[in-house]
């Protein structure tokens, strides 16, 4: 398996998205130009690939195809371009997984750092997120992280911590249970009352085609919910537009709501029947 990244720089503190697709670079910054110090190893590619490895090149070039007997190596099974975290997610998969489909693979990202939003700097002993700085921790984003060996930099959340939005030059703290719903003041009375009502389903149908997340959540619940719930969360985890991203792709589970139950709530209500009837099977022990 060749796996070659061109071209590739450091991410500083952000390294994890460099080791999410095994590719190692260092850089240090000297007389305000970068100068990379490349380092070059032989990985393993997953605790699942059975010890298979990969040799890594990285490049300083728009597209350098690796030498081959030839000369010039210039066909891939397979071009990954973009290395934000979905290009290197991918190459991740189709190097541990898909090796015998895939044995020569090119990840090709047009910036001069991987990564893509996920942008982490350092400086003077602080360390500060210019892009998303959490994430869900779904079975998928935990077997990503420990397949990369990545588990033990893991920061949980406290889930009882609470959390708090700057609105209108005021920290609001976000409702944490049904009971604070009515108490909050993050939203006024006829926002919350909104949002009530869209969740029952008292709000229009869902459009013939798929909804960014801006559009689902301002049909259900209101544009309160949106303005000052949603989008702020939505920096937080994608660093990306909401009227952008896909509901579908993004919250999942929530649309789906929609779908199964006709509403949000009927869905809830539904999902809750259907997870008595059929308990979910016990969690990988790999996770």
């Amino acid at each position: 398996m060749e796996v070659v990244c061109t071209p590739i720089a450091s991410l500083n503190h952000g390294s994890a998205c460099l080791q999410s697709a095994n590719l190692c670079s260092r850089g240090t910054q000297k007389n305000s130009s970068m100068q990379w110090q490349r380092q070059w190893r032989y990985n393993r590619v997953s605790r699942r690939s059975g010890g298979r490895g990969v040799w890594v090149v990285a490049k300083e070039a728009t597209i350098a195809p690796s030498p081959s007997k030839e000369g010039i190596q210039t066909e891939y099974d397979c071009v990954v371009v973009g290395g934000g975290i979905s290009g290197l997610s991918t190459a991740q998969a189709l190097v541990s997984k898909h090796a015998s489909t895939v044995n020569k693979l090119l990840l090709t990202e047009a910036n001069e750092r991987v990564g893509g939003n996920i942008i982490s700097l350092e400086k003077d002993g602080y360390l500060w997120e210019e892009g998303p700085n959490s994430f869900q921790p779904t079975d998928a984003m935990l077997t990503l992280v420990v397949d990369n060996g990545l588990e033990d930099e893991l920061v949980l959340g406290d889930p009882n911590a609470p959390r708090f939005i700057l609105w209108n030059g005021k920290l609001r703290p976000v409702p944490s249970s049904p009971t604070d719903l009515l108490r909050f003041d993050l939203m006024s009375f006829g926002g919350k009352l909104r949002a009530g009502l869209g969740a029952i389903g008292l709000r229009p149908a869902p459009p013939d085609r798929e909804e960014s997340i801006e559009e689902f959540v301002r049909r259900n619940l209101g544009d309160e919910v949106f303005e000052r719930l949603v989008e702020p969360f939505c920096s937080g985890v994608y660093a990306g537009d909401p009227a952008k991203l896909s509901m579908k792709a993004a919250f999942g589970r929530v649309w789906r709501l929609e779908q199964n139950g006709g509403s949000i709530i009927g869905g809830a209500i539904k999902a809750i029947q259907e997870r008595k009837n059929s308990p979910k099977p016990a969690r990988d022990l790999y996770l």
